[in-house]
């Protein structure tokens, strides 16, 4: 008598793997971006990173931090929100202003044996809309760092009796982390710990966001009804909650040196700031491997991203690598770009036999401000010049602002020190 076949755990893990893959067939990022695009018009990258920076809150410890530095009305909070309506609301904590102790009393879990209250922020996308207190950012350094999986605080509340008393707060886990500010001036601690991110300000933009706005407020519950049914919207948000249902922990990747040469190879020299900048970029390719997790399950059971996904990983990275070098947003590099240069090369040109130009001509303020009403057709807020753009650059070592050398030393000009090639 034949002796009965006995189902081995890896035939019935391979035979789950494979009605996994009929479940969720593979989504491209292309397809994430095209359902995005419903609602966000342009700014692909800025959505597309937004994105997976959400879904990163799906994994222990592979969470992406953003921050979108630009002016009002830019679409910062727009691309966040929006892209934020796909994921489920118990995993979301939306803030619009937060005080810098906000965390250690919000409700948590009572721990007796370690006498202490937990917070949880495990699997959680924490979201700030509107600049946060420097003062609460350098306390969630630890926690966007992921220095610790548990961060210890003692903070003095009064009892009932109105006596003194330490209670200790333990913030647990690491959130996907988005914050946004109009403002642009960075702590270089806070600038290293996340991807900036700036929206695109081009008119193809924002006449397809009059548009978009235009059939929304014509009939908001016909529209509304529209983009609930489209199949890509509908596909990607119930491709959220079976990730989130995996429980995914690790995500591994190609144990070789080529994502490490290919990142070598963007910079002439490395900065100190770097080293968290290949985590980002780890991270990343992390979470466009979480896409389609069911599709990179090794033998063993692990995940391993994929060489298309490290691929579409560089692809973003490469065109935001530029500012995160520099730890500028990239709002900044494009005033610097757009308007700053081409004024010192007109100026430049009407002194062509002057040695060192970028030592000995300045450019005033009003000079930029003229340029600026001349190409935009609009008038450049001095305050937000002064205050935000300026000091920024100056930080990142773009300009330095002093007195001429000769002429009117009351005031300060304006002497561009970086010369990218594409500008020259």
């Amino acid at each position: 008598m034949k002796p009965e076949t006995q189902t081995t755990k890896a035939q019935v893990r391979d035979a789950l793997n494979g009605i996994d893959q009929k479940l969720h067939p593979e989504m491209s990022s292309d397809d994430v971006r095209d359902a995005l695009s419903l609602t966000i018009k342009e700014d692909d990258v800025c959505k597309e990173i937004a994105f997976y920076c959400m879904l990163s809150a799906y994994t222990r410890d592979s969470q992406i931090n953003i921050s979108f530095n630009a002016p009002s009305a830019s679409g910062k909070t727009y691309i966040t929100s929006e892209v934020a309506k796909l994921f489920p609301d118990e995993d979301k904590i939306e803030s619009s202003g937060a005080s810098p102790t906000s965390f250690y009393h919000t409700e948590g879990i009572e721990d007796e044996e370690r006498n202490a209250k937990i917070v949880s922020f495990e699997r959680k996308i924490l979201i700030f809309y509107e600049q946060s207190n420097p003062a609460l950012q350098a306390k969630l350094r630890p926690i966007l760092s992921h220095d610790s999986w548990e961060v210890y605080y003692r903070i003095t509340n009064k009892n009932k009796s109105g006596k003194n008393r330490t209670e200790l707060i333990i913030l647990e886990g690491f959130p996907a982390t988005v914050f946004c500010s109009a403002g642009l001036r960075l702590d270089e601690q806070e600038a290293t710990r996340a991807i900036l991110l700036s929206p695109e300000p081009s008119q193809e933009k924002l006449r397809a966001a009059i548009e978009l706005q235009n059939r929304r407020g014509t009939n908001e519950q016909a529209y509304n009804h529209w983009l609930e049914s489209r199949p890509e919207r509908v596909a990607l948000k119930e491709r959220i909650l079976a990730i989130r249902e995996e429980y995914v922990e690790y995500i591994r990747l190609p144990d070789d040196d080529a994502i490490k040469q290919r990142f070598y190879a963007s910079f002439p020299k490395l900065k100190h700031r770097h080293t968290r900048d290949f985590t980002h970029l780890q991270q990343l390719i992390k979470a466009i491997a979480l896409l389609n997790l069911w599709h990179r399950k090794q033998p063993d059971g692990s995940i391993m991203a994929s060489q298309s996904d490290i691929d579409r990983a560089f692809m973003l990275w490469e065109q935001l690598a530029q500012s995160q070098s520099l730890g500028i947003p990239p709002t900044a590099i494009h005033f610097y770009k757009q308007f700053i240069l081409p004024v010192y090369f007109e100026l430049r040109s009407a002194y062509p036999k002057t040695a060192a130009p970028h030592d000995t001509l300045g450019i005033s303020r009003e000079q930029l401000c003229r340029y600026y009403l001349k190409t935009e057709k609009t008038v450049l807020a001095d305050t937000y010049l002064r205050k935000e753009l300026l000091p920024q650059l100056e930080a990142g070592g773009l300009i330095i602002q002093k007195a001429p050398e000769i002429g009117d030393k009351r005031s300060r000009l304006i002497y561009p020190q970086w010369f990218p090639e594409e500008t020259k």
